[in-house]
């Protein structure tokens, strides 16, 4: 979460990007909880593993998905970034849907 946190500040500011977490947690308190400790500053929507999995075929966490402005997924990851900078590639999906 560290990685999507440091991904919205950098874009918080654009209109054009938007971010909404989500969470497969089932104990809606707990989830709560962890938002507030953490400071989470953008959204967050709560499904079950079986809602995900049927609307958005997710079946393993954490997966990202990068959707452009007609609502469309256009790049979907999932697990976590192995090496590298994980920001900028985060930034370069960004930057990439921001150009078309």
């Amino acid at each position: 979460m560290p990685l999507i946190q440091k991904a919205y500040e950098r874009y918080h500011g654009d209109p054009r990007v938007k971010f909404i977490l989500v969470s497969l947690d089932d104990d809606p308190a707990r989830l709560a909880k962890y938002v507030a400790e953490r400071q989470f500053a953008m959204p967050v929507a709560r499904y079950t593993r079986g809602q995900a999995a049927e609307r958005f075929n997710v079946h393993d966490t954490p997966t990202t998905f990068y959707v452009d402005a007609a609502g469309t997924i256009r790049y979907q990851v999932t697990g976590v970034e192995p090496h590298g900078d994980a920001v900028a590639r985060v930034s370069w999906y960004i930057e990439q849907l921001k150009s078309r």
